[in-house]
């Protein structure tokens, strides 16, 4: 295949000697800033709806030290506002309905630390309104309960009225455990938070809050029992934003006068003073811990490490090690969930698919016998819906966020293959099936924790190329959508209307392009990362992961160098241009 020169090819040679010279530079830093415990540390950007929720929940339902820290927080949320009145959900990003509700609400009940940032306080919430009004209002936002949050935020700041909201179900909470999994998954703590907001406003009646006070017994004892499952840190989620909304829930005069279980308020609170950072804010999904323990971002960037070359290495071997450590040897009631899987955030969370994932991929580099590799294996599989698909948390859920998803069904295929399943294996059969049936009109797949077309459809073509069915039509289709999502300049973005490449999306595209033998446009990608590759050998991350779709999006350094350098190294392993 002859590849025609462009702004960014290269002469073979030089093209190969610039992917090695970049794979030495990621793998460089990636192992130097290594954890003696086989781990690294994944820098998390500071969160404006996390600040604001937390500035609310220690000004609400603290003391004089949680009110100084709530001002700080304020402060903070004063310093990185937009040019545009409004806030994004990071520092920085474009502005947003919720951030920019949540900020706005805790600048209006915080009282600022300096005297003199008052003015500024109102200037800002009357800013902030102002964006809200050019934006349409919250009124435009078209998810049900996206609009419910912010609208309850404002009211309860005092900034818009709740009585025209749509009642929160709260009664969902009596049903028997296994239907009340299928239906509210992990939402149920802002479900919870967001009913006990509504009581706690006036709204919508007596008759929302008859129900409210018929099921709030049931509804705390399902707030303490997510909190035991994150091992009584205090979090819920490990997640400053969620644990903020929980304990403003949970705090102050309530209609009913009914007072929430103390110690749930005060764990909250315990866990937003731990976790606030040095500049007064928050960040995006701290953890579980004080000190940050994350495993899916390292996991990433050990994969990657181990397909650069560095699998038998004695610094990946400690990698594992590590992983396996933190493979749960519990069962989770919450979930209905067996030991066996593993969390995003170390020992203690909420086990789930998507990040089961990320560390088996690391384990199968090593040890195939391995115990925690089989364990993971076998969990892996009883964890298939009925449908042959998989979902993030519970099976066969009936939520939409939580799944079925295409992306985690094809990484699961793809780990179960590598784990030595058989392809004419009827579980494999049945999820291919499944997957196959998901492919839309346009030829690509949807994910449902990343933004855009690249992450799904990647991973589906990955998965046919492993199962030598890169020809077939399904896969055409794919590799269609694929290429026609390529930007002029080699890259990949989420698919937002002028939103440039993110290293992400381009990993991804270039990873599956290689796969299954599209060197040209993965040549392109290639040169792309090449050229974006910062002095220290990193990659500025792209917003390409969701946390609410299509209103809260976020960035994972470690796993955008691990997308990229595992692109490049599977470019360096075919030796350039042919």
């Amino acid at each position: 295949m002859s590849l025609q020169p462009n702004q960014h090819t290269h002469d073979g040679f030089d093209r190969q000697a610039r992917l090695e010279g970049a794979v030495t530079a990621s793998t460089g830093l990636l192992l130097t800033t290594q954890l003696p415990t086989g781990s690294w540390t994944n820098p998390r950007p500071a969160a404006i709806s996390g600040t604001a929720a937390a500035a609310l929940a220690l000004h609400l339902a603290g003391t004089g030290t949680d009110h100084a820290l709530a001002a700080r927080g304020c402060t903070w949320l004063l310093r990185v506002r937009n040019p545009d009145h409004g806030w994004g959900t990071l520092e920085g990003s474009p502005s947003d309905v919720v951030a920019t509700c949540m900020a706005a609400a805790a600048l209006r009940l915080v009282p600022p630390h300096d005297p003199d940032d008052a003015g500024r306080a109102a200037d800002a919430v009357s800013g902030a309104l102002r964006w809200l009004g050019a934006a349409g209002g919250v009124e435009a936002v078209e998810d049900d309960t996206v609009r419910q949050l912010c609208s309850l935020v404002l009211a309860l700041a005092g900034l818009g009225g709740a009585a025209r909201l749509r009642r929160v179900p709260v009664e969902i909470v009596l049903l028997p455990a296994p239907l009340r999994r299928k239906v509210l998954s992990y939402l149920s703590p802002p479900f919870i938070a967001l009913a006990l907001l509504q009581s706690r406003l006036g709204a919508p009646g007596p008759l929302a809050r008859g129900a409210l006070a018929a099921a709030r017994p049931a509804a705390i004892r399902l707030l303490g029992e997510v909190q035991r499952q994150e091992g009584n840190v205090g979090s819920y989620g490990g997640d400053p934003w969620l644990t903020g909304l929980v304990v403003t829930a949970l705090a102050g005069p309530d209609p009913d006068r009914v007072r929430p279980e103390p110690g749930l308020v005060a764990a909250g609170l315990r866990y937003l003073r731990d976790t606030v950072q040095p500049d007064g804010s928050w960040c995006m999904i701290h953890g579980m811990e004080t000190a940050r323990v994350e495993v899916t971002g390292p996991a990433f960037a050990a994969a990657a490490l181990g397909a650069a070359g560095f699998a038998d290495d004695p610094r990946l071997a400690r990698t594992r090690d590590w992983l396996a450590d933190c493979q749960q040897k519990r069962p989770s009631p919450l979930y209905d969930c067996p030991p066996g899987g593993w969390t995003w955030s170390g020992t203690k969370g909420w086990p789930n698919v998507l990040d089961s994932l990320a560390v088996l991929e690391v384990l199968l580099q090593g040890d195939r016998d391995a115990p925690a590799l089989r364990r993971g294996l076998d969990w892996l599989l009883a964890r298939q819906d009925r449908r042959g698909s998989w979902s993030t948390f519970v099976r066969n859920t009936l939520v939409p966020l939580d799944g079925p998803c295409p992306y985690i069904t094809a990484k699961a295929l793809l780990v179960l293959l590598d784990g030595g399943l058989p392809a004419d294996d009827p579980r494999l059969a049945r999820g291919l099936r499944w997957l196959l049936r998901r492919q839309r009109p346009d030829g690509g797949f949807q994910a449902l924790w990343h933004r855009g077309v690249v992450p799904a459809t990647a991973a589906v073509l990955r998965l046919l190329a492993r199962l030598d069915r890169a020809a077939s039509p399904a896969a055409r289709r794919a590799l269609d959508r694929l290429r026609a999502a390529q930007l002029p300049d080699g890259s990949w973005s989420t698919g937002d209307p002028g939103e440039p490449g993110t290293v992400d999306e381009t990993g991804r595209a270039v990873l599956a392009l290689a796969a299954c033998g599209e060197r040209a446009p993965a040549l392109r990608g290639a040169d792309w990362l090449l050229e974006h590759q910062r002095p220290d050998g990193s990659w500025q991350p792209g917003q390409t992961c969701v946390y609410i779709r299509d209103h809260v999006h976020y960035s994972d350094f470690l796993m955008a160098q691990g997308l990229a350098l595992s692109a490049l190294a599977a470019c360096a392993r075919e030796g350039g241009p042919r």
